[in-house]
């Protein structure tokens, strides 16, 4: 495709009416003017999209779809000796979709030319973000760590498996939990109900409830969907000892899946979370500051748990997209419905890559959360 300068154009066809028709019956008047001239004219306006968009658009979507190498022709095809600044978008989402793929050596290669032809200086190669030294958690005896997306398979349940095979004590670190998918939500609700029936000394960190109030503030009395997560905010609630949220959480829960509510049972062992530790803050942040969830890879298949235990209604919350690498188009799709029925107060998509970020665009993400592009 040539380069295309210049604004979009506007064409305009003016079409002449036919005279009207008039009744065999009806004399016509033949005074020499031609009166069809007074008559209202037909005027259709076509205005031509912007064809970088629609370039950008067609991108997205293969990348989406996983065709990198026909996702890279469409776009290099369009901005070769290029340097309109309508472009330049499809430049930088060249730029990330070589980094995504991990092409040093093509990425360099155009650097240069993005600094020749566009006379801008180029986005700088950036290595996946490796988490701190600092901030990961240390393996302490005695202690099970949730951290992250936390899925059925994570080696944190086999150790969970163990302790209760071994009638060992186990204290429950989820002070760095982003999120926690279906499946895990239920094995973790039914090892915590065994450990209580059989009186372990099993208990929760600090922070824990500020973690349960977040979880039982997405399930909603009547929408019946993700039963174990409320199973999982049960078991939590019976732990920490609040029979009041218990019960009322309960009665929801029996209402919406038509069952006889769980009935309370008194804590056999003091709660694990000290007085000192029910500070209203989480991971280090204030309660009522946005939730940030942090996601990494590809999501694919609409699975999206991990995401929608942090939507919280009537909360703001961040969604960190900068580790994810692809979205597929029907995980676009469901996220596009989740975030549309999550009520939250405001949503923000931090720092997706352009590929990600234009088929958010093109799904219409961007209207229903604020999407912040990272800087180069």
């Amino acid at each position: 495709m040539p380069p295309l300068r210049g604004a979009p154009i506007v064409s305009a066809v003016v079409s002449r009416p036919p005279p009207a028709q008039t009744p065999a019956s009806a004399p016509v008047a033949d005074d020499g003017l031609d009166t069809t001239i007074n008559t209202c004219y037909g005027i259709e306006v076509f205005e031509e999209t912007d064809p970088y968009m629609e370039i950008a658009e067609h991108a997205a979507i293969l990348f989406a779809n996983g065709q990198y190498d026909v996702a890279r022709s469409t776009l290099e095809s369009v901005i070769q000796n290029n340097g309109d600044q309508g472009a330049v978008k499809l430049w930088l989402m060249l730029f990330d979709l070589l980094r995504v793929r991990n092409d040093r050596n093509a990425f360099d290669a155009l650097s240069l030319d993005f600094a020749s032809i566009c006379e801008l200086s180029p986005p700088s190669w950036q290595e996946d973000a490796k988490p701190a030294p600092g901030n990961k958690a240390q393996k302490v005896a005695g202690v099970a760590v949730l951290q992250g997306a936390v899925t059925s398979e994570d080696d944190v349940f086999d150790d969970l498996r163990q302790a209760l095979s071994k009638g060992e004590p186990r204290t429950l670190d989820m002070s760095r939990l982003a999120g926690i998918d279906s499946a895990a939500s239920g094995l973790l609700a039914k090892m915590l109900h065994q450990a209580r029936r059989r009186d372990l000394a099993w208990g929760l960190g600090g922070g824990t409830e500020i973690l349960a109030r977040r979880f039982s503030a997405r399930l909603i009395a009547g929408q019946t969907r993700d039963e174990n997560m409320w199973l999982l905010v049960l078991e939590l609630l019976q732990f920490l000892g609040l029979e009041a949220q218990f019960e009322e959480k309960a009665v929801d829960y029996a209402v919406t899946f038509e069952v006889s509510p769980p009935a309370w049972e008194p804590p056999r062992a003091k709660p694990a979370v000290k007085k000192e530790e029910e500070e209203t803050t989480f991971g280090g942040l204030v309660l009522d500051a946005p939730m940030t969830s942090t996601l990494e890879g590809e999501i694919l298949q609409g699975k999206l748990d991990s995401i929608a235990c942090q939507l919280a209604p009537g909360s703001e919350c961040r969604l960190d997209f900068s580790r994810i690498q692809r979205l597929d188009f029907v995980s676009a799709g469901a996220l596009a419905t989740l975030l549309k029925e999550a009520n939250c107060k405001q949503i923000t998509i931090m720092h997706p890559n352009r590929m990600v970020a234009e088929l958010l665009r093109v799904m219409g993400i961007d209207k229903i959360a604020h999407i912040e592009l990272a800087r180069h």
